[in-house]
């Protein structure tokens, strides 16, 4: 652990050092927030917590006072090949509950652009896959910003770049990380207790289509996987630099891929319409132990329709319509169920559990994916535990509606979501379980206090899923640069 302990204090000091020579900095933005949420039920209403990098407790209400501070927003389309600038990043928040106190570092990161290229390290609030919006989403299927953080190093292009001498008509964006993820429970071979756990990741997207284009198209893929243990969990295994290019390239390893693997192939297509608005349309394809190859679990991913609306808000008009984001989510084929290596025919892909990680696709109890594939711990508990299975319940059909805009100076922003939820392959629910999760959110700025937004909002869980909810949360914000 001594090299992990090195590397935190790196990034301590070069933050230190970044806000000390601001001139090689853009803007820096800065967030503070106070929120308490208040419930009549055991648990939250699902809208509080999904997707929210774990930093809302499900359990009952709580007081949250946040602080962030970064300099990666606003500027990070533009770039020049002339300089280079130095990245950070630092959130925390203090989590008050009636019978605990804790302060959680949700993001802390450091690093450099150079160009339209960045390298950093740490834990940052992302997200990963083809959406319409990010915030009126659902959640992208494999990396939805629903678990915290983990440590990473990581290498991309984050937004798209043109290549050279198509005159505009490709462009280009990827990113190559390795991480960190503590230690992970095995329950397979003659070993049973944990193993230190890594990640992997690499992504590529291109965008077809010139800048002055009404319509462009958009095709990529997000590669994910957890690894490590593979020279303790099985005699004569792979040592660990063996095990990490086994996984970077795909290669198989005793008839088998060494870790975990899972992402999307995704596609999409722009149309920018008149008057600055335009139609998003996008699909996820998901892949998971090889199914998509034969196109078993065609069925199955997350796809959506996203309106946007990009004018300025009138306030001389009454209702305002910002954002509409439209998505549905199959995920009951997973390639049909049946598993035959023999025969190689790869279903019962069994999303998010894995049969050597038995906390599957998650971090620190956390689903790292769609958070609309729970944990164990968050359905009912009339559910009897399955052991070894993060999840109880990955088949499932769901819809989601978002939207946002402007009645007067107050800004709305709605939230619904039905799905029908059907438990897994190994173990049905003997009847499906349907759930209707919803949130509406108001928000309006507070000139007489100088800037400060005031945002109050209810949400409401109903359904045979998660434990019947009503939910009240009411905050203050003040945002500002320098």
């Amino acid at each position: 652990m001594r090299h992990r302990y090195s590397i935190n204090l790196l990034v301590y000091f070069l933050i230190g050092a970044i806000t000390s020579y601001a001139q090689f900095l853009p803007t820096s933005e800065y967030n503070l927030s106070v929120n308490a949420y208040g419930t009549n039920s055991p648990a939250i209403p699902f809208w509080y917590y999904a997707n929210q990098y774990n930093v809302i407790p499900k359990n009952a209400s709580s007081f949250i006072a946040r602080a962030a501070l970064g300099n990666t927003k606003g500027d990070s389309v533009k770039y020049s090949w002339r300089e280079i600038r130095l990245l950070y990043g630092l959130d925390g928040a203090f989590i008050a509950q009636q019978n605990s106190n804790k302060f959680k570092l949700v993001e802390s990161f450091a690093g450099i652009k150079y160009g339209p290229i960045e390298l950093f390290y740490g834990r940052r609030l992302e997200t990963m896959g083809l959406l319409g919006d990010t915030l009126l989403s659902s959640g992208s299927y494999s990396w939805s910003g629903n678990a915290q953080p983990f440590p990473k190093i990581q290498l991309s292009v984050p937004n798209y770049v043109e290549l050279p001498f198509f005159r505009g008509l490709f462009s280009i964006k990827g990113s190559f990380a390795h991480g960190w993820l503590d230690t992970l429970a095995v329950a397979y071979g003659p070993r049973t207790n944990a193993v230190k756990a890594y990640f992997h990741q690499k992504t590529l997207f291109i965008k077809m289509g010139r800048p002055n284009w009404k319509i462009n198209l958009i095709g990529g893929f997000n590669h994910l996987a957890q690894w490590g243990g593979e020279d303790q969990i099985w005699p004569n295994g792979l040592p660990p630099k063996e095990a990490w290019w086994a996984v970077v390239v795909g290669k198989p390893w005793q008839d088998s891929r060494v870790g975990n693997h899972l992402g999307t192939l995704d596609l999409g297509l722009v149309w920018k319409l008149a008057n600055n608005k335009s139609l998003t349309f996008f699909r996820q394809n998901i892949f998971d132990d090889g199914s998509l190859y034969s196109f078993l679990n065609i069925k199955d991913g997350l796809q959506g329709i996203t309106f946007n609306n990009r004018n300025t808000p009138n306030y001389a008009q009454t209702f305002t319509l910002e954002k509409v984001n439209f998505e549905w989510m199959n995920t009951t084929s997973q390639g049909g169920n049946v598993f035959d290596f023999q025969q190689q025919i790869f279903g019962r892909d069994n999303y998010f559990n894995h049969y050597v990680y038995s906390e599957g696709w998650s971090y620190k109890g956390e689903m790292i994916g769609t958070p609309f594939i729970p944990k164990q711990s968050d359905i009912i508990s009339s559910f009897p535990p399955i052991k070894n299975a993060q999840t109880l319940n990955n088949r499932i059909q769901m819809l989601h509606l978002g939207a946002s805009g402007w009645i007067d100076e107050w800004k709305w922003l709605v939230k619904a979501s039905f799905s029908n939820n059907l438990g897994t392959y190994d173990y049905p629910f003997s009847s499906a379980r349907q759930q209707f999760s919803s949130l509406l959110q108001i928000q309006k700025e507070l000139p007489w206090l100088q800037g400060i937004d005031w945002t109050t909002s209810i949400a409401i869980d109903a359904g045979t899923l998660y434990e019947p909810s009503m939910g009240i949360q009411l905050g203050l914000r003040k945002r500002g640069f320098f």
